[in-house]
């Protein structure tokens, strides 16, 4: 994913207590550096510091955190074997991936955001800490921190879930789905138990660099028997198969007089973000209009509020994710503030719903 943004000077300072951080990383060297780096931002306080993830536990056990940064390689327990119970015990922290693996192993980054890391990012050599590293790392523990005081606010505009009846939705010629930080794990859980019987195509942005997408169709494909590709332009669109936006463009689609083509969109001014959410739902809207059902998951931003509007106004349904199980409620809660949700549910709930609609005529 590409998004078009300031770092550093221009991330808005949080407007609550410091930003909570825990260290987590085999190498000494590598905790002290990040403790310096982070430590030159005022809101940020390094709370604790862990040489491997039974440690990091531990803390877990009485200390409150925002952030915790965590390393892939360490002894005893990698860090994405300790994640699920990382995730556990943290209270909601959001977790930053940083290791050298998160750029050198494509499919560890990718898995690490599987089983519900927020981002990830490649740690340098030694000579590389300082400079444009710096700020990134400055700039994602930030918006992360921000994030996650925000999600546990209750000061969002949208806080009751909006349900509605299968009986009252079309049964979708296409279903749409949308997603960003936290929004892998959710579009797993909804490929995996979705009743083949609801055969109809499927579409996916997920905001992820291009490198990683054929890593993602493969982890897809492996939980499914529906064939999952990366988005070819010129491709028919068949049922019983799922499309991936490539990183690099936009996924849309066009009607041609022997059915629907896949189609590649280098440019969409109305949305910072590549692929775009929003240049995907609007496109099957005008296509498959009330049969269009789309669903927004976890992520920063508002990608995907315009076009869930397009899709509303095309007689069509949007599901968006709730607060309770979304890692940053950015994306699905601009789509239900703007009134464009036609429910607010769980992932488990969408799966449900999904499943009594598969069940109709």
């Amino acid at each position: 994913m590409t998004v078009t943004h300031q770092l550093s000077g221009a991330t808005p300072d949080p407007d609550v207590a410091p930003i909570r951080v825990m260290l987590v990383d085999d190498s000494v060297v590598a905790r002290s550096i990040f403790a310096r780096v982070l430590g030159q931002h005022k809101h940020i306080e390094i709370v604790c510091e862990a040489p491997d993830s039974d440690i990091a536990l531990e803390h877990l056990e009485h200390k409150d955190v925002d952030i915790i940064l965590l390393d892939i390689e360490m002894p005893k327990r990698s860090g994405l074997d300790a994640l699920p119970d990382i995730l556990d015990k943290s209270n909601g922290a959001r977790v930053l991936v940083v290791s050298a693996f998160a750029e050198e192993n494509g499919p560890a980054a990718l898995n690490a955001l599987s089983l519900g890391a927020c981002d990830t990012l490649a740690k340098p050599g030694r000579s590389g800490f300082s400079g444009r590293f710096s700020e990134i790392l400055i700039d994602k523990v930030v918006r992360l921190g921000r994030t996650a005081r925000q999600h546990n606010r209750s000061e969002a505009v949208v806080t009751a879930k909006l349900a509605v009846e299968y009986q009252q939705i079309v049964r979708p010629k296409c279903i749409a789905i949308g997603a960003s930080t936290g929004g892998i794990p959710p579009i797993y859980e909804i490929i995996r138990n979705l009743d083949p019987a609801l055969d109809c195509p499927i579409f996916i942005t997920q905001h992820l660099p291009d490198a990683f997408m054929h890593f993602f169709a493969r982890q897809l494909g492996g939980l499914t028997d529906r064939q999952v590709s990366v988005a070819t332009a010129q491709e028919p669109v068949q049922n019983g198969h799922i499309y991936i936006a490539p990183g690099d463009a936009h996924l849309v689609c066009r009607r041609e007089r022997h059915g629907v083509i896949l189609d590649r969109l280098e440019e969409f001014t109305e949305s910072r973000y590549c692929p775009s959410v929003d240049a995907m739902f609007q496109s099957l809207a005008r296509i498959y209009g009330a049969g269009c059902l789309g669903i927004v998951f976890s992520g920063m931003g508002n990608d995907g509020a315009s076009g869930a509007e397009d899709i509303i106004e095309a007689g069509g349904t949007t599901l968006v994710q709730d607060v309770e199980t979304s890692v940053v409620w950015g994306m699905p809660g601009a789509v239900a503030k703007g009134g464009f949700a036609s429910a607010i549910l769980a992932p488990h709930e969408m799966t449900d719903l999904l499943g009594r609609i598969a069940k109709t005529a």
